[in-house]
């Protein structure tokens, strides 16, 4: 199996992103396909010290295999992540993979809950309606042989 060609793209908007390309263009194209991707934040503390940290480049495109479209012309500088910058981003992809999973659980779970309160909701409903059906009601069973119709 290949190793995953990791870059790290400088964007027109100032961003850095660090990600997997799936799909390099022919030449002729101006996308590539891309996953993985994470963008680096620069973050200062109070005593100004910076750091960075990584955080998902597009909401809600967190899963591992979820592809994203890169457009090359909002592409300034394209480079080889360092080992180190891989190391953090390795990680961070875990941490993007762990937070989508809890997502997608807790979403099921809320749906899950939805749908059987939907089903309760629906059952006490032809509960009801056939309680006051057999509670002496005015309708006349026409297929009683006592009665004649």
């Amino acid at each position: 199996m290949n190793e995953p060609e990791l870059r790290q793209f400088k964007t027109t908007s100032g961003e850095e992103v660090v990600c997997e390309v799936v799909q390099w263009n022919d030449g002729y194209e101006t996308e590539i396909l891309i996953r993985k991707a994470m963008k680096l934040v620069l973050q200062e503390t109070t005593d100004g010290i910076k750091y960075f940290s990584f955080r998902p480049w597009m909401v809600y495109q967190e899963h591992p295999d979820d592809i994203i479209i890169l457009n090359l012309n909002s592409i300034v500088g394209i480079g080889f992540p360092p080992e180190t910058l891989l190391v953090q981003y390795n990680a961070a992809v875990v941490d993007m993979a762990e937070m989508n999973e809890t997502r997608e659980q807790e979403y099921n779970q809320t749906f899950q809950e939805k749908v059987d309160k939907s089903k309760k909701n629906v059952k006490d409903k032809i509960d009801e309606y056939l309680s006051r059906m057999d509670s002496g009601s005015n309708v006349i069973d026409m297929f009683d042989p006592k009665r004649v119709h």
